[in-house]
């Protein structure tokens, strides 16, 4: 192509930038677009949702995703105290123990959620790992006891059949069980502190090779409490004392243990998963405050055991004449917590808003939106069923009025205002709230549509449509944001039905799994998600009442688009 031609090629580009700018001057008017005369307006409109709150007098507890054991004060609604009960699973049916077997040992794990920040090397060329803890709240004290129970939970509902899963509630434990969870004391742990460091075991040098030094290895952080003779317990606790690691001599309990397990082999009771539910029934974790503050562990209780090791005589064949010979050796029978597991929450509420929660106005909504979770509180939004005065000012369902303007919905979304004159700013916040749709417990579209999913990162999950809390300069928690853009797009196209939402306080927005609870106002069960019943944070955020700052008010902001014609 020769150099006439290329700039002749310029020259009409240069032309037809000019033609386009000079249009742009001729038909752009400030703040709108011109399309044949019609003109397009970017808008707002604020809408003001009904809003108000409903107090739980018992939850679904049974099938949860996670499990807590211990006591939690929350700073604005008061003391909550955790305790579990569960079945129990031998990891074989119809063990045999060997000849003359003798119970060693009987060993209790609770592993803590941790992550290894650092590992070294110490000057005895030990390996240590150093752990931080993740879902641990709170630092004090508290009192920690295990019993056997011999209550019975049964897997199906006697009312329903058998197709249907029997459920159990936040209250059963204290109110219903009775007394027959705490049929014998097991383990007992007075002052009972969580620690970081890990677990250091002790086991015997198996390498001829070597001196006698008892073997080192370790594991993560956890409580384990073993159950030993008075003089095994005496003897190990002078070898390696360790706070996470207790021995309690208890010749009583490994006797009680031996009849339970060693002394039933070849029975019915440990034949298989029916029988040894009737036999041996559960396992009840019961915790007490000693101060008013507490400690709450949140864990995964599959991942715990009560480990039975014992030891036994067998015939053992060496040498090339085939010599037999009596030697000793060791086995384990494990304990695993599994099936029906019931999580027992006794929540005392502050008096005050425990008032305010009985008496809340369902028609016009409320100035203060109470969130707890567990045996707490959520938030029920009613959008769009108040009238407005429309352009003929005459009253009109404001939905309708909405779907008549033909307006190109650009965002809608809610800022929820944290009121923190009511509440104890800081990391005692719960940093999720969730939004669902209060009569099918589904999430909204726009959960589904969220480019930001994270199934492996829940505190960074959904956040463009629940919006992590947003926090000032002082971190003290502001407002939460939550974008339902497509679900509003659906109300007016009428895909959707305009049903009230729930919102809830939660642990984990990627689980979207619900449950049911009741509250002293409706006698049907209603439903929570189960991440609002693993959480035991609460906050209070501003409703819509008249009393609440403007800028604060509870409202949906719609941003749209609309034609003006000239």
């Amino acid at each position: 192509m020769n150099l006439k031609k290329v700039l002749i090629k310029v020259a009409a580009m240069v032309a037809v930038v000019f033609t386009m700018v000079s249009c742009d001057d001729d038909f752009n008017s400030v703040g709108s677009e011109v399309i044949g005369g019609v003109n397009f307006q970017d808008n707002e409109y604020s809408s003001i949702p009904v809003a108000y709150s409903k107090r739980f007098e018992k939850v679904q507890t049974s099938a949860l995703p996670n499990y807590l054991i211990g006591t939690y004060n929350d700073p604005i609604y008061g003391q909550s105290t955790y305790s579990i009960l569960s079945q129990v699973l031998p990891d074989r049916f119809n063990p045999t123990f060997g000849d003359n077997p003798v119970l060693d040992s009987v060993v209790l794990r609770i592993p803590y959620f941790s992550n290894i920040t650092e590992t070294e090397t110490n000057d005895n060329g030990d390996i240590v790992n150093t752990y931080e803890l993740d879902s641990v709240y709170g630092s004090s004290v508290i009192n920690l006891s295990v019993y056997k129970s011999d209550y019975f939970l049964r897997d199906f509902d006697v009312e329903e059949g058998s197709e249907v899963r029997q459920v159990y509630f936040s209250n059963d434990i204290n109110e219903n069980f009775g007394l027959e969870v705490e049929e014998r004391l097991l383990f007992a742990k007075n002052n009972f502190e969580v620690s970081s460091k890990e677990i250091r075991l002790l086991t015997e040098d198996t390498d001829v090779d070597t001196d006698d030094d008892p073997q080192v290895s370790t594991i993560p952080p956890g409580f384990r409490m073993a159950l030993l003779s008075d003089i095994a317990a005496d003897e190990a606790n002078v070898l390696n004392p360790d706070p996470n690691n207790v021995r309690v001599g208890s010749q009583d309990l490994i006797d009680y243990f031996t009849s339970m397990f060693l002394d039933k082999e070849g029975s019915l009771e440990l034949s298989n998963a029916n029988n040894f539910h009737n036999f041996f029934r559960g396992i009840y974790f019961k915790a007490e405050a000693i101060t008013t503050e507490g400690t709450l562990v949140f864990f995964d209780i599959t991942q715990a055991n009560i480990t039975l090791h014992y030891s036994f005589e067998r015939e053992d064949t060496t040498g090339d004449d085939d010599t037999t010979e009596i030697v000793d050796d060791t086995g384990e029978l494990v304990l695993n917590f599994s099936n029906n597991i019931v999580n027992g929450i006794e929540t005392n509420f502050n008096t005050t808003i425990e008032n305010e929660l009985s008496s809340q106005d369902e028609i016009n909504g409320e100035e203060n939106l109470y969130l707890k979770g567990g045996e707490g509180s959520y938030v029920v939004i009613d959008l769009f069923n108040r009238d407005v005065t429309n352009e003929d000012g005459e009253l009109e369902n404001e939905l309708e009025f909405i779907k008549r303007q033909d307006w190109l919905i650009n965002e809608a979304s809610m800022k929820l205002y944290i009121n923190q004159d009511m509440v104890i700013s800081g990391e005692t916040e719960p940093e999720r709230i969730y939004l669902f749709n209060l009569e099918t417990g589904s999430v909204l579209i726009d959960y589904l549509v969220d480019p930001t999913s994270n199934a492996t990162n829940p505190v960074n999950s959904i956040i463009d449509h629940l919006g992590s809390i947003t926090r000032d300069s002082d971190d003290k928690g502001e407002f939460y944001k939550i974008k339902l853009t497509r679900h509003v797009i659906d109300l007016l196209n009428e895909d959707e039905d305009n049903v009230k939402l729930g919102l809830s306080v939660s642990q984990n927005v990627n689980i979207i799994t619900t449950a049911e609870g009741f509250t002293p106002t409706n006698t049907e069960d209603e439903i929570i998600p189960f991440s609002s019943i693993i959480s035991h944070e609460g906050t209070i955020l501003y409703g819509n009442g008249a009393n609440v700052p403007e800028e604060k008010r509870l409202k949906l902001d719609i941003f749209y688009t609309e034609s003006t014609t000239n």
